[in-house]
């Protein structure tokens, strides 16, 4: 899925029985609610593809979570999906694409560990306190689907930090030049 997707919230329709079904992505005002079952789904397919086979294991191994995640995108309910597993062509289908759909959270590589002892603990707290800083509102944050929101963050975290490199740059240019070379370096800043 693409940016403008992501930004979007848009989802994905598929037929269902008669119907028709729109499969969301996941959102970040319900994080708790989904991120149970969505870790399981996750580490299972770690490394895997979205083959048949593998969805058909992913189902036998994991069905309960797979009908909670597809039942919170869809909006249907559990009973509701259960009348259409028999359709295996079309379930696997509905699976694959909740799956794609969501691919921010489902592909997300693994964050890297930090080792330095003294760290603070990261919090979900920190990343939305990033997100307002660089303007976003708390209940437009509630409202991104986790896609969107980790994009959102990623270009924070580097605004964020081409801000100190520049900041950087500054404190050292300050250091070694005299005033005249302090105030030609501030005339280029100005003119970008």
């Amino acid at each position: 899925m693409n940016d403008f997707f992501l930004a979007e919230g848009r989802s994905v329709t598929l037929p269902f029985g008669n119907s028709k079904v729109a499969v969301q992505q996941l959102k970040m005002h319900n994080l708790d609610v989904w991120f149970p079952a969505a870790i399981a789904v996750k580490t299972f397919l770690e490394k895997k593809d979205y083959s048949d086979e593998i969805l058909t294991k992913l189902f036998t191994s994991h069905g309960l979570q797979v009908l909670h995640l597809l039942e919170l995108t869809t909006g249907k309910k559990q009973a509701e999906l259960m009348q259409y597993v028999d359709d295996e062509q079309g379930f696997k289908l509905l699976i694959k694409t909740m799956l794609e759909v969501n691919v921010a959270y489902f592909k997300e590589p693994k964050p890297r560990q930090r080792t330095k002892s003294g760290d603070e603990q990261s919090s979900w707290f920190n990343a939305f306190q990033l997100l307002i800083t660089a303007g976003h509102q708390h209940s437009a944050i509630l409202q991104m689907s986790y896609g969107c929101f980790m994009n959102y963050l990623k270009a924070a975290q580097k605004v964020n930090m081409d801000d100190k490199k520049l900041d950087a740059n500054v404190i050292r240019v300050a250091h070694h030049s005299d005033k005249k070379g302090f105030e030609k370096f501030q005339s280029e800043l100005s003119k970008h």
